[in-house]
């Protein structure tokens, strides 16, 4: 008798086991699937510059697809460095934003036309540019920079982009480099700001500088220009070369542009694309 109760209660035993096994692999098996396809999926965040009422979008891309953008923004560098007027490149940019639509990666409630409109810039800045055309122009003093240009660029973790309000809060540190802890406050309460401005006509990009451990660190990438200095462009190891620092988490960041209005996506890096009032920048 005590042997067929012990029997019946293991049957049972057994039969709670194997209800509690098909109820939970299945779960188990769709986390590990689902883990899985999250970890082939890249992030990809574009944000507009210079201007207010757009929100930035994140669009999460297969490994083949970023693949596929990254080939793409390699090929337009190469047909940019084919280029030699700004009539040539003022396609080549337009390009970029249908591209860039074709992923859902232009920024919020913003649309092709206008996205276009933004990155080639507004008639006064061609007005600009070819007015200091017309002026004596000094080709020995601006091999380092470009003033009111197109700009595309791709580079690497130190790159910084900041608004006036923002930067002009970082900008203490540069000439009090003792206070460091107080800056650090500084730029988080810059984040905060940055909320509720988070874009300005006066933009700025800062390459290369300072990191929390006191070491020089490149912006690694390239910068290509075209404006009232002809084609200026850059590329390895980048420094800005503007007298003003932007903070950020890693350090603080050199200023490369001034006056930059565009898209900016960051893919693991930074690819930029618009125009900008004045480029300043060091390749080592």
């Amino acid at each position: 008798m005590i042997t067929s109760h012990l029997l019946r209660k293991s049957l049972a035993v057994g039969i709670i086991i194997l209800f509690i096994s098909v109820a939970v692999v299945p779960t188990i098996n769709y986390t590990t699937v689902k883990a899985a396809i999250d970890n082939d999926l890249v992030e990809v965040t574009s944000e507009a510059c210079g201007i207010q009422g757009y929100g930035n979008t994140t669009v999460k891309l297969t490994k083949q697809q970023y693949q596929n953008l990254e080939s793409y923004l390699t090929e337009f560098r190469a047909r940019l460095n084919q280029t030699t007027t700004r009539e040539e490149a003022v396609p080549l940019f337009k390009d970029v934003v249908v591209e860039l639509h074709r992923y859902g990666l232009l920024p919020r409630g913003m649309s092709v036309e206008k996205a276009q409109s933004l990155v080639i810039g507004r008639h006064s800045a061609i007005y600009l540019t070819n007015l200091i055309k017309k002026i004596k122009y000094d080709d020995s003093s601006q091999n380092n920079g470009n003033y009111y240009c197109l700009i595309a660029g791709h580079t690497g973790l130190m790159t910084q982009f900041q608004g006036i309000i923002t930067a002009m809060l970082d900008w203490p540190g540069y000439f009090y480099p003792t206070i460091a802890k107080i800056l650090h406050i500084i730029f988080f309460l810059s984040c905060i700001v940055n909320i509720f401005f988070p874009a300005s006509v006066f933009q700025f990009i800062g390459l290369g500088g300072l990191n929390n451990h006191g070491t020089w660190v490149p912006a690694v990438g390239w910068v290509y220009t075209i404006g009232s200095g002809g084609i200026r462009q850059w590329n390895g190891d980048l420094y800005g070369m503007f007298p003003f620092v932007l903070g950020n988490p890693f350090g603080f960041t050199n200023v490369a542009v001034e006056g930059f209005t565009g898209l900016r996506l960051f893919l693991m890096t930074n690819f930029y694309l618009g125009t900008a009032s004045s480029v300043s920048i060091y390749q080592y």
